[in-house]
């Protein structure tokens, strides 16, 4: 297009280019960017940032369960037997013997017996303790902030604008 080639666009007068090698035209409602092209339609893309949370196992402290061994005294009490001889002497009415003085040698033999307490050791299961883990699932709120991108529209002048979301 030359210099002097004018095209038309309903809205006003704006400066621009047809192509990269020609000068600046004017016509009106052709869109402008940042760069300084113009083009009929461009797009603004608008960012926002949002929050997304990552979750990793770490350890947080340990459990040890072990045995030790502690002393108690204990005392039992167990019922125990034992024989005691009685000799009970009684008098006789002083009735006649047989037989002489210290020839026989008559010889009572009595066993005396007795409970006596030992005492041993044995081992015994009085408990087991089992050691498990379970999965607690609660709910922890985290909270950060964020940066979106929005909109500025700015007006010059009497513009009516429309908006469409």
């Amino acid at each position: 297009m030359s210099k002097e080639s004018r095209h038309e666009h309903p809205g006003g007068e704006i400066p621009h280019r047809h192509g990269d090698a020609e000068e600046l035209a004017t016509h009106d409602t052709g869109i402008q960017t940042s760069g300084g092209r113009m083009t009929d339609s461009d797009t603004l893309q608008l960012r926002e940032e949002e929050l997304q949370a990552r979750k990793e196992s770490v350890e947080t402290g340990r459990v040890r369960v072990g045995k030790e061994v502690v002393e108690e005294q204990q005392t039992l009490e167990v019922p125990v037997t034992r024989e005691e001889v009685t000799i009970e002497r009684r008098p006789v009415g002083r009735q006649p013997a047989d037989g002489r003085i210290g020839n026989d040698r008559e010889t009572i033999r009595v066993p005396v017996h007795e409970e006596q307490v030992s005492v041993e050791k044995r081992a015994v299961l009085t408990e087991e303790i089992s050691v498990g883990k379970q999965q607690i699932e609660e709910t922890q709120h985290v909270s950060d902030t964020v940066r979106r991108e929005e909109a500025r529209i700015e007006r010059e002048g009497d513009v009516e604008l429309k908006q469409a979301r």
